[in-house]
């Protein structure tokens, strides 16, 4: 979660400067600046406050970073979980600890200090130097002052810099990495059968009243999903306050059309069908495709405001530099889905259920038989040697949950068998008997080509560990309340 002060700052600020997130506000550490109050309350830490807004914009900045690292290709309501929002509140709390921790021991950042990081921005560079013209003119844009704009930096640093000092400070162990390295190079000698789930479904019967049963407990599994077309405008915002007020008044003043609104920044209003919840799974233009990927935007959509009263949605700034609003022409309620449609689909779903649970109670008979008899059931694969690498390799003959019970079997005595279920990844159950196991020395080559490489995963965990229970005590001192019910999703946000 910390990075560098330096690597930090060329991130943050270049964004900053470049627009993309403007009136960027490093909550927690500004708040201390400049504390805000408020009914809306998420937390405190000591006497400082962390607001609904904050955390909103946090929040939503999150779940943008993370939906664009996967090519936005996912539905923003999935990320938007109980635990990513406790997730967003934790930072900021840890945010503002840091920061009260850093004043109160009278951490300082130095002008040249901060002189240098601003210096380092891209956003202000000419042919690889600070250019003054630069950075005034992208201050002038944000509407901030140099002094304003460096107390910012100055107290982002300043979060910055315990985390690097007490991280520093945690130890690790050299003969841990040893022995982890070691077992990084274990081998086992194994034999595996095969138990695949078709060879079972033939046998497996599936009844009418099993079909209805399956349909009534799972009736969430077969519905329609719920549908709008609407009107749509996307309007970029240009240097003019006024247009941007005339546009949102335009969309709030005059609720049962867009016409007007679209008229005074001379778009068109387009229509778009078939939208879902989960976000656009049609061909529109790239300023309609950002709004139906917003969730703040699609949350406005998909209210019953919207939906029943057929109003225009507010102006919702759906990413920096972009406005849009739009209205339901149709709505299209998720419905059941008739039996006679999916009782194929049921069938086929309880066979497959009950060929796996078949599969799973041959492979673990066949365990239970070798325990007596030491027998291995026909079909048993050779004798193989497996190393751990194996276990982190894709294997099309062996799946990922076979290779791990490869090495995580005890072996309090050999031969160690282990039965593993089948699963919808594999279509198949598995025993494995692993007859042998080799652990290399520990001044074998290929554990002192491994010692570093496992040495550094510990000094980072250690780092982790320490700085995490640094914070801990911090909190505990300063005094950290939060009010996780406040996060609770709501039409209204």
């Amino acid at each position: 979660m910390f990075e560098s002060v330096r690597r930090h700052q060329r991130i943050f600020l270049g964004v900053i400067l470049l627009l993309i997130i403007p009136s960027f506000v490093v909550v927690g550490a500004w708040d201390i600046i400049a504390p805000g109050g408020g009914a809306n309350t998420v937390a405190k830490v000591g006497k400082r406050e962390i607001t609904l807004q904050q955390w909103e914009q946090s929040h939503q900045r999150a779940i943008e970073q993370v939906r664009a690292q996967l090519g936005g290709r996912i539905d923003p309501a999935i990320l938007d979980s109980t635990a990513s929002r406790l997730s967003t509140l934790n930072d900021l709390v840890t945010q503002q600890v840091l920061f009260a921790a850093a004043v109160d021991l009278k951490v300082r950042v130095t002008d040249e200090q901060m002189r240098r990081a601003i210096a380092s921005i891209p956003a202000v560079q000419k042919n690889g130097q600070f250019d003054m013209a630069l950075y005034q003119q992208a201050l002038k844009a944000q509407g901030l002052t140099a002094e304003g704009f460096e107390q910012r930096v100055r107290a982002d640093m300043l979060t910055e810099i315990l985390p690097a000092s007490i991280a520093g400070s945690s130890m690790a162990s050299r003969s841990v990495a040893r022995r982890l390295a070691q077992l990084s190079a274990e081998t086992r000698s194994v034999r595996i059968k095969k138990f695949a789930v078709a060879e079972f479904a033939s046998a497996v019967k599936v009844s009418d009243a099993e079909i209805e049963e399956f349909y009534k407990t799972n009736a969430a599994q077969f519905q329609t999903q719920e549908e709008l077309d609407i009107a749509i405008v996307a309007f970029a915002k240009p240097g003019s306050a006024d247009m941007v007020e005339q546009f949102s008044n335009l969309v709030y003043e005059q609720s049962d059309t867009l016409d007007p609104a679209a008229k005074k920044v001379g778009l068109p209003v387009h229509t778009v069908k078939s939208v879902r919840r989960s976000g656009p799974t049609v061909i529109a233009p790239p300023e309609v495709l950002r709004a139906l990927s917003d969730q703040k935007f699609m949350t406005a959509l998909f209210s019953s405001d919207t939906i029943v009263n057929r109003r225009n949605t507010e102006a919702i700034e759906i990413g920096p530099g972009l406005l849009a609003s739009a209205r339901v022409i149709a709505h299209r309620p998720s419905a059941p889905v008739a039996l006679a449609s999916v009782k194929a689909q049921i069938e086929r779903t309880i066979r497959d259920r009950k060929s796996s649970e078949l599969a799973s109670q041959a492979a673990e008979s066949a365990l239970k038989e070798f325990a007596s008899s030491k027998a291995l059931p026909a079909g048993t694969m050779a004798a193989r040697s497996l190393g751990r690498a194996d276990a982190q390799k894709q294997s099309s003959e062996l799946p990922a949950e076979v290779l791990q019970a490869v090495f995580t079997a005890e072996l309090k005595s050999l031969p160690a068998t282990v039965s593993v279920p089948a699963s919808n990844r594999n279509n198949a159950a598995w025993l494995v008997v692993v007859e042998s196991a080799q652990v290399p020395a520990a001044d074998a080559q290929v554990v002192k080509d491994q010692v570093g490489r496992y040495y550094q995963i510990l000094e980072q965990s250690a780092a982790r560990d320490t700085l995490d229970r640094w914070v801990e005590l911090q909190r505990a001192s300063i005094g950290v309340k939060t009010y996780p019910e406040k996060l609770a999703k709501s039409e209204s946000r």
